[in-house]
């Protein structure tokens, strides 16, 4: 039996129990799975082995060179952190990427910056083959010294124009030929003759009444509504059949698209960002000395809160391909120990294929609404989180609107939020927590979110929560939190595999082996379904 009640808790095997439990499968994922299966019910888990840089077919590079030192002439940065280091940064930031790319080089020491004139960021990536590298975390240090950082950030990764034709307004675009109600790699469309192979095309739709009616957001969402904003998923064209008018994608599509919505293919404008980096440096914001942090108090001008309100320190937003790799966040000297960012640390913003990885991100001084106080922030599709670290945040992980999907949480740890990591607004398809160990944290999938305007209603569908460990049951503002994981997903939601002391379900999804995760294979859901997609014939696609 897979179906639980509704908010019924389960702790089903005690520590000695799973240590003596034998070694087992889930139903969903037998040892000859392969994409698309699905079980008599028609349940199934997505293929998310195409997350991160270049989809997990190449390592993250270690690029030589060539390397720009900035304390050398002509920057001369100082790394004692006396003086503001901003322009000269920039100005080695710019020159190496109009020469074509290269390391940008933070040698030891502490560089005060922070945004300059009329900037909505201290340093900015624009260029593409840009690494910025520090010499270690704990090593190289990047001070944010301004307080005054509403809706900035420290260091901005960025295209310098593309768009995905993701907003409510209405965009032209190839209608497709049939529905695509679960995922498919293969397009057909009324017309192909306007695209070309390699082209970022994107897969969508429109929030008509009946998406509406079909999500169950009847009467608390609207048709065409700004706020909603589409299902999109953005996909590199891999091959055109002329004859059979399609399009075979380099990522599956996750699914809900249906011609009565008007799901069609639109043209990207621009291009994205690419083959950028950030590592090995520690990054740290001095603390607003205001006291005003209220909830709601971000939209109040005067106060500390609207000061630091949507405040990140690192944004990457249209980029794909890219890494964040080895960057700490700390605490600047005069800051409490439990301040390091004034809001959020980490947001992905319409970025494809990047991987954070071994990053460690604590202690945002507000944690108030409106979107603030997150550590790592997905508004993003089929990027990878791995081996991160993030404590003491408001929501120390989180996925976030229509167009999120494909993201990978891999071997990470989450210690006391003050809320869940979560799924948040709207509907995020198809994402996977692998392995999150939660030290007084939990994880949540709602059915329905009543606030926000619009209503933030259904967050997400066809999750996963594989194999969480659990250390300690989290206490947060809103009281215990007697549950590792809460799902209650639109649709069907799967939790596979819970451990650890702290290991109970409230779910009315699929849910397994509650208690028995240390033995359930593979371990990693994501590791193995991207070994089985490397030993896959090249010619085999997706369904």
């Amino acid at each position: 039996m897979h179906r639980f009640p509704l908010i019924a808790l389960l702790s089903l095997l005690s520590a000695g129990g799973v240590q003596s439990a034998p070694a087992w499968r889930s139903a969903l994922y037998p040892e000859d799975w392969r994409p698309g299966q699905v079980d008599a019910a028609g349940r199934f888990l997505h293929d998310f082995s195409h997350a991160g840089y270049h989809r997990g077919d190449q390592p993250i590079p270690d690029v030589a060179g060539p390397v720009t030192d900035v304390t050398q002439p002509p920057y001369n940065a100082d790394n004692t952190g006396a003086t503001d280091t901003t322009r000269a940064l920039q100005q080695a930031i710019d020159a190496v990427g109009r020469a074509g790319g290269g390391v940008v080089y933070l040698p030891a020491g502490t560089y005060r910056i922070a945004p300059q004139d009329a900037d909505n960021f201290a340093l900015g990536i624009r260029d593409d083959r840009v690494v910025l590298r520090g010499a270690g975390a704990g090593r190289t240090f990047l001070l944010n010294h301004s307080t005054r950082m509403r809706d900035k950030s420290v260091i901005s990764l960025a295209a310098r124009s593309a768009w995905w034709n993701s907003g409510s307004k209405e965009v032209p675009g190839v209608l497709l030929t049939a529905d695509l109600s679960g995922p498919s790699n293969v397009i057909p469309v009324a017309d192909v003759t306007p695209f070309s192979v390699g082209e970022l095309v994107a897969v969508r739709n429109n929030i008509t009444q009946s998406y509406i009616d079909r999500l169950g957001m009847t009467g608390k969402w609207t048709a065409g509504h700004p706020g909603n904003r589409p299902l999109v998923y953005a996909r590199r064209i891999l091959s055109i059949d002329t004859e059979q008018r399609t399009l075979t994608l380099d990522i599956p599509v996750r699914g809900f698209l249906f011609t009565a919505d008007q799901a069609r293919v639109v043209k990207t404008t621009g291009r994205m960002l690419s083959e950028v980096g950030l590592e090995d440096f520690s990054i740290g914001m001095v603390r607003h000395p205001g006291a005003t942090f209220a909830d709601d108090a971000y939209g109040k001008a005067g106060t500390a809160a609207h000061d630091v309100h949507a405040s990140n320190a690192l944004s990457l937003t249209f980029v794909e391909n890219a890494w964040v790799r080895r960057v700490h966040t700390y605490a600047p000297a005069g800051n409490d120990a439990n301040v390091h960012v004034l809001s959020n640390a980490l947001r992905l913003s319409n970025t494809r294929l990047v991987t954070i990885a071994d990053c460690d991100f604590k202690f945002p001084q507000y944690r108030g609404g409106g979107g603030n106080g997150y550590l790592y922030c997905l508004n993003a599709q089929d990027n990878l989180v791995r081996d991160c670290k993030a404590e003491g945040a408001r929501h120390n992980y989180i996925f976030g609107a229509m167009h999120t999907s494909g993201n990978v949480i891999l071997d990470c740890t989450a210690k006391d939020g003050e809320l869940a990591s979560d799924f948040h607004m709207y509907l995020s398809p198809a994402n996977l927590f692998d392995n999150l160990v939660c030290d007084g944290d939990f994880i949540e999938a709602r059915a329905l979110r009543p606030w926000g305007y619009p209503m933030h209603g259904v967050t997400t569908t066809q999750s996963v929560f594989w194999n969480t460990r659990g250390l300690r049951y989290a206490t947060t503002r809103l009281g215990a939190a007697p549950a590792l994981v809460y799902s209650h997903q639109f649709g069907d939601g799967y939790v596979i595999g819970t451990r650890g002391p702290a290991h109970a379900v409230d779910s009315s999804d699929f849910v397994e082996g509650v208690g028995t995760g240390d033995t359930l294979v593979p371990r990693s859901l994501y590791l193995d379904q991207l070994g089985r997609r490397r030993d896959r014939p090249a010619s085999a696609p997706s369904p």
